[in-house]
């Protein structure tokens, strides 16, 4: 019941969607070229170093076409974009992207060599997407594949070792021996954004919009529903629909901007501020395995609430930095984690975190 409520308010949300037209998008001008992304998400912001505890990803999103079957893709790319329902929308333009990232999860107490029963068990992640971007000025949708692993595999435990232990980042983990056993991971999303309203102007001025939208994810890793607000304003700020942070195989990599045309400035600044919902019906992170014998689980909850706040400066010809802060509500039931030992500190029940990106446009 809880799935067939996910899918009935994902497609109610869809149902607004308003129609796209055809405009020109600048594809002849110099800056549209393709896009290499460093992503960090990481919790020590909020000076903590548990539950979602950092998040790493490189992504390569290419440069815009008119249509899918110019684009420049492997025939298997092209076909999912012609034939996935809204990707191959008349009046758009569509770009694809890949990408690799590795999530580590924690319990606070890092220096204990056995979590105690009822904490967050550690956990990693490490995969691979493939998306498909079809957008315009008022609209965007995207489809994304992850596959990957949770366990060992990942190599979770050696980059937080090598981080805390090499560059004294932090405490010594020491109990990542117990992190949640091997798995494959297979997670599917989707999103469909729309722009309610605009202001001012988007070149060489001061303006903003408003945008909204759900997505649907499906897999062992993240099973949910979100449905988001962002409120974006500044001086020659991007067309389309800007990028917000997104933890590999829990976020959607996303690049649905415009080019901008080559007789306007190369700067931008834009100031955010959004915020979003989710209802999580499963996640392996939290709830235990159905494929494995892992069953540990921690009591969470159903629906939670984050805001964003952020800033992002482009220079059109050569990168972009995206610096946001996401605040969430609590996702553990903090009563029903265990009491920390002497001089500890109870696990964070909220997925709280700082997030850098920087593009490379070439």
């Amino acid at each position: 019941m809880r799935l067939f409520f996910l899918l009935v308010m994902f497609v109610t949300l869809a149902c607004f969607t308003g129609n796209a037209f055809a405009e020109d998008f600048y594809l002849d001008s110099s800056r549209n070229t393709g896009a290499l992304r460093i992503e960090i998400d990481n919790d020590a912001i909020w000076d903590t170093d548990s539950n979602f505890s950092n998040g790493f990803s490189l992504q390569y999103h290419t440069v815009r076409y008119l249509n899918w079957e110019e684009t420049e893709a492997p025939d298997f790319v092209k076909w999912v974009g012609q034939n996935f329902p809204t990707l191959g929308d008349e009046g758009s333009i569509v770009r694809y992207g890949q990408g690799i990232g590795q999530n580590i999860m924690t319990p606070e107490d890092i220096e204990r060599r056995y979590p105690q029963e009822g904490d967050l068990p550690y956990a990693g992640t490490l995969t691979y997407a493939l998306n498909w971007q079809s957008f315009n000025r008022d609209t965007a949708r995207i489809f994304q594949v992850n596959a990957g692993v949770l366990g060992k595999e990942a190599f979770s435990a050696d980059t937080q070792k090598f981080m805390h232990n090499d560059f004294d980042m932090g405490e010594p983990p020491k109990g990542w021996r117990t992190q949640r056993k091997t798995e494959p991971i297979l997670n599917i999303a989707y999103s469909h954004a729309w722009r309610l309203a605009r202001f001012g102007h988007y070149n060489d001025a001061w303006g903003g919009q408003l945008t909204a939208g759900p997505s649907l994810h499906l897999g062992n890793l993240y099973t949910a529903v979100d449905a988001g607000f962002a409120f974006r304003f500044g001086w020659n700020i991007l067309e389309g629909f800007s990028a917000y942070p997104a933890p590999p195989g829990r976020g959607i990599y996303q690049s649905a901007h415009l080019n901008k045309p080559e007789t306007v400035s190369p700067h931008g600044v834009e100031f955010v501020l959004a915020a979003r919902g989710s209802a999580l019906a499963y996640s392996v992170l939290y709830d235990g395995s159905f494929i494995t014998s892992d069953d540990r689980d921690v009591k969470r909850e159903d629906y939670i609430l984050s805001g964003i706040v952020g800033i992002n400066y482009h220079y059109f010809d050569r990168l972009s930095i995206r610096v946001s802060l996401l605040k969430g509500s609590d996702l553990l039931d903090e009563d029903s984690l265990p009491d920390p030992g002497p001089d500890k500190e109870k696990t964070d029940a909220d997925n709280s975190y700082g997030t850098v990106m920087i593009d490379f446009h070439f």
